[in-house]
């Protein structure tokens, strides 16, 4: 009781700018305009811009296997901060980039290999997309063990916007979520057919959008090669490990990195951990992978308690820089 109070009081007194920073890594997904975000993936280019800004005039930027390697040194500068993105958008190299170029930062992205060599979108914005476009008002999806149902309404007149951390205020919204969820813990073939279901009641192509597509293996190959992006691996087909067998686990993990390094020429040494989803067992597999950094999605601060291969990250919203500045005294 008496060390949560201790660590409440910290936090307090960081908040008030009274304690100094503590270093930590950044998490981005999509530099992007979204409407429909209730996972808080899009931060506008407008707003990178000003982070970025603020980050490298108050801040020590540094790349995350240096950031890594000062961790294991126990030398981390109190000010450092690293940036990644998950995932592996299209927008991280056509708009990202050139920003972190600008204001001469790094940055490690973290891939997920499948979606870049099948040229679809990522499972989540293909639901996103069947839900919220359908002209229908009723999806079903049969299942192994059960048959779904759900009721979308009439589109016309329902508010759509959907922010970050906002429950859900409508039909729409709420079958998302439910399908969300009950595809999410599907196998990847089993996934797919999914989809596949949703999407021919639906009407809405298999086209990716290219607000929401994947990178090309093409365009992952410049990237790695930009000068200002390392490429880390994020499995496979991002399931959520702990909740596959360690076979399962292991292929995910080792030919994920296979593949980025098929597609970069060279192997990454830094993992994300999809859903943020992690236990000692899947670290341990990450380490004998060969990894030399991992990254979670606890939002706290890096110390020196924290496995290399365990890393926090605080998640960026489309944040003014002040408030990204709060947000990391807060830590």
């Amino acid at each position: 009781m008496r060390a949560l109070a201790g660590r409440r009081l910290a936090r307090a007194a960081r908040r008030g700018g009274v304690l100094p920073v503590r270093p930590a890594v950044l998490m981005y997904h999509r530099v992007a305009t979204e409407v429909v975000d209730p996972w808080g993936l899009a931060v506008s280019a407008g707003r990178f811009d000003e982070q970025l800004r603020w980050l490298t005039e108050h801040r020590d930027v540094l790349a995350l296997p240096e950031l890594a390697r000062l961790h294991r040194e126990s030398r981390l500068p109190a000010g450092a901060v690293a940036i990644t993105f998950d995932d592996g958008y299209a927008c991280n190299g056509t708009v990202a980039a050139p920003l972190l170029h600008a204001h001469q930062a790094r940055a490690t992205v973290f891939v997920t290999t499948g979606p870049l060599t099948t040229g679809q979108e990522f499972w989540w914005d293909d639901l996103q997309r069947i839900v919220f476009d359908a002209s229908v008002q009723r999806l079903d999806l049969a299942l192994d063990d059960r048959e779904m149902s759900v009721e979308l309404g009439d589109a016309r007149g329902a508010e759509v916007r959907w922010g970050p951390g906002s429950p859900p205020r409508n039909a729409r919204q709420h079958a998302f979520l439910h399908l969300w969820r009950a595809l999410r813990s599907l196998e990847p073939p089993a996934q797919a057919a999914a989809l596949t279901a949703l999407r021919a009641q639906s009407g809405i192509p298999v086209t990716p959008r290219e607000s929401h597509r994947p990178m090309t293996p093409a365009e992952l190959q410049w990237l790695s090669r930009s000068g200002v992006v390392e490429i880390g691996c994020h499995t496979v087909t991002h399931p959520a490990l702990t909740e596959r067998s360690e076979a399962m686990q292991r292929a995910e993990i080792e030919q994920g990195r296979a593949a980025c390094a098929d597609m970069t020429g060279r192997l990454p040494t830094t993992f994300a951990y999809p859903f943020g989803d992690y236990g000692p067992w899947t670290v341990g597999l990450v380490r004998e992978a060969g990894f030399e950094a991992g990254c979670t999605t606890d939002a706290d601060a890096v110390t020196p308690a924290h496995d290399v291969l365990a890393l926090p990250r605080l998640q960026v919203l489309d944040w003014s820089a002040e408030e990204l500045g709060r947000q990391l005294r807060a830590l």
